[in-house]
């Protein structure tokens, strides 16, 4: 009688054979699988698609061997970390090309119980991620676990960071990878590098926003809290804005969006180490940031950076919100309130006009948006000024037929109410559908409230679409949010933010 089996189903069952093997019958079998081992070390090629499972398999046997004390240990451990060693090269060698290919495997984080023998035999990296937690009982000394970790940077982790294909080469699965190797004793060279390299690519803001929230963060907050010197090497690279030997032609564009492109990308990565750390953790470096915020905002259409990175330094200001206790946000409030002010009311700005060249739909969005969160947050100051931009008195529900709107957001909202293209609202408000459901405060644009995922490139498909909307029921929402006396949702405002961050598009394309 002839069975067709394949090599990775036996390999697997192998696998899964050794692992329900009680501790103690390691003694009778120990001697059988080191000849197996050293048999197919030989000539490993041939076994090039069973070796990531026959290492998850001498991973088993060190995990066992570790909870017992029969034989000579000393010479069993180093014998087996030898194989280890030897597999895990081969492992490298024998399919150095497919890594990349099987780093975006959709199979990656499935469930290993629903997944055919060849699927969980070819996948490299989630065998590599239970394995690695185990290195130091499996090979015991620690050069040889720091060796072990440095080849999986070296042939895996790294070729995925710096393949065409990044960020889509990196799963759930690899970061969980990464993240283990932090955990290893005296790898912090290795992982540190593998971090900075994917976290200083451009192309690391066209991960997705979910990945980076639950994965890319916390490594980023382990990159940060070892070097405080991260913010401040980053705000060094962001070069105030200048208008000295402006020439027109291609080489100026083409050198201001170089520029630019540069200046968003730097402050994006200063909102997303903000974000990825704990509540005060860059108080001081907030005079820099805020001194580097201030060079920025003199930038116009023309200087280089130019005011296109208005949108991004919003950003920077939502994390600092989100990150910085009141008490430490004094300094910001002059800078915000100006800013914001000019920034909305050049919604009615001439045509061609400097305030309305200076801030771009996009820009404008963003100020909104910053505004949304503060009035959210309601952090103690700024409460102070709330009054400048919204109505927070029972006048915003109720108002007399002789009411006339001082706030900013109101005046507005009668203007355009007046002056823009008729568009209904929907029938039960934004407002009224933000401020019920979970009792958590939330910013009004967004989930739950005013889409603000809607592409808007003409001045007046943003007014009709998003701007009146919001102007209109800002204050109202405010108000209910108020009296509704609800929690901030930080984990839904940090969400929102990161997809504006990690939102490849916004990004300046050089020529």
């Amino acid at each position: 009688m002839t069975i067709s089996l394949q090599d990775t189903d036996l390999v697997i069952f192998l696998v899964d054979y050794a692992r329900s093997l009680e501790d103690d019958a390691m003694d009778e079998i120990w001697q059988d699988c080191m000849v197996f081992l050293k048999d197919l070390l030989g000539n490993p090629f041939p076994h090039r698609q069973t070796i990531p499972s026959l290492l998850e398999f001498a991973a088993i046997l060190g995990e066992k061997v570790d909870n017992t004390n029969f034989g000579e240990q000393r010479k069993m451990r180093r014998e087996l970390g030898d194989l280890f060693l030897r597999l895990l090269t081969a492992l490298f060698t024998t399919r150095p090309t497919s890594f990349t290919d099987n780093l975006s495997n959709p199979h990656s984080d499935a469930d290993i119980r629903n997944r055919t023998p060849t699927e969980r035999a070819d996948d490299v990296v989630g065998i590599l991620s239970r394995i690695v937690p185990n290195l130091p009982k499996i090979l015991v000394e620690s050069d040889r676990v720091l060796t072990a970790a440095q080849a999986i940077s070296t042939n895996l982790i790294g070729p995925s960071i710096r393949s065409k294909g990044f960020p889509d080469t990196i799963t759930q699965t690899t970061l969980s990878l990464l993240q283990e190797l932090t955990r290893l004793p005296n790898n912090q060279k290795n992982w540190k590098k593998d971090v900075g390299d994917a976290f200083n690519d451009a192309r690391f803001f066209s991960s997705s926003a979910s990945l980076v929230r639950s994965d890319w963060l916390p490594l980023l907050k382990l990159w940060t809290v070892t070097d405080k010197d991260r913010i401040t090497d980053i705000l060094s690279r962001i070069s105030p804005p200048t208008t000295a030997g402006i020439v027109f032609g291609v080489g100026a564009t083409s050198a201001r969006l170089e520029a630019d492109r540069k200046t968003q990308l730097n402050l994006r990565r200063i909102a997303a180490l903000i974000l990825a750390c704990g509540t005060d953790t860059f108080v001081t470096d907030l005079p820099a940031i805020l001194k580097r915020v201030i060079e920025l905002l003199t930038a116009t259409a023309t200087s280089s950076p130019s005011s296109t990175t208005r949108a991004d330094i919003y950003m920077v200001l939502r994390a600092v919100v989100l990150r910085t206790s009141t008490v430490h946000l004094a300094p910001l409030w002059p800078i915000v309130n100006s800013e914001l002010h000019m920034a909305i009311s050049s919604v009615v700005a001439l045509d061609n006009s400097p305030s309305s060249d200076t801030y771009s739909n996009t820009s404008i969005l963003h100020a909104c948006k910053l505004l949304d969160l503060l009035i959210a947050a309601a952090p103690d100051d700024f409460q102070l000024h709330e009054w400048l931009f919204i109505t927070d008195t029972i006048d915003a529900i109720y108002r007399s037929a002789t009411y006339q709107p001082i706030a900013l957001v109101d005046e507005l909202s009668e203007e355009l109410g007046n002056t823009a293209a008729s568009s209904t609202l929907p029938p039960e408000s934004a407002a009224m559908m933000a401020s019920s459901g979970s009792g958590q405060r939330r910013p009004l644009l967004g989930p739950g409230g005013i889409n603000d995922e809607l592409t808007v490139d003409r001045r007046d498909e943003l007014i009709v679409k998003i701007l009146r909307p919001f102007f209109g029921q800002l204050s109202i929402y405010a108000y209910e949010s108020t009296y509704a006396m609800g929690a901030l949702d930080v984990e839904g405002c940090v969400l929102s933010l990161l997809k504006d961050l990690f939102d490849e598009k916004s990004i300046v394309k050089a020529l």
